[in-house]
């Protein structure tokens, strides 16, 4: 919940640009929006793609150590 709340927080401070534009520096604001929305996005995913790998990761790993060694040790039809 936490996260839902910084996240909030972020957007709302980084998208409150227009309040600049009274003051004269409001210079490149439509930018900065869509790169704090851009590095929000990223920090979601990388904190979903952890979640997701706290709950399947040891099942992910044990399938991925199947296929190597299926794909390693298939004996080869040599002439």
């Amino acid at each position: 919940m936490k996260k839902v709340i910084v996240i909030g927080q972020v957007l709302f401070f980084g998208l409150s640009y227009q309040a600049f534009a009274k003051a004269g520096v409001a210079g490149g604001g439509f930018e900065f929006m869509l790169t704090i929305v851009g590095f929000l996005l990223l920090v979601a995913g990388l904190f979903a793609g952890i979640d997701y790998l706290k709950k399947n990761g040891k099942n992910l790993f044990n399938r991925f150590k199947a296929f190597l060694k299926k794909k390693i040790f298939i004996p080869r039809n040599s002439v």
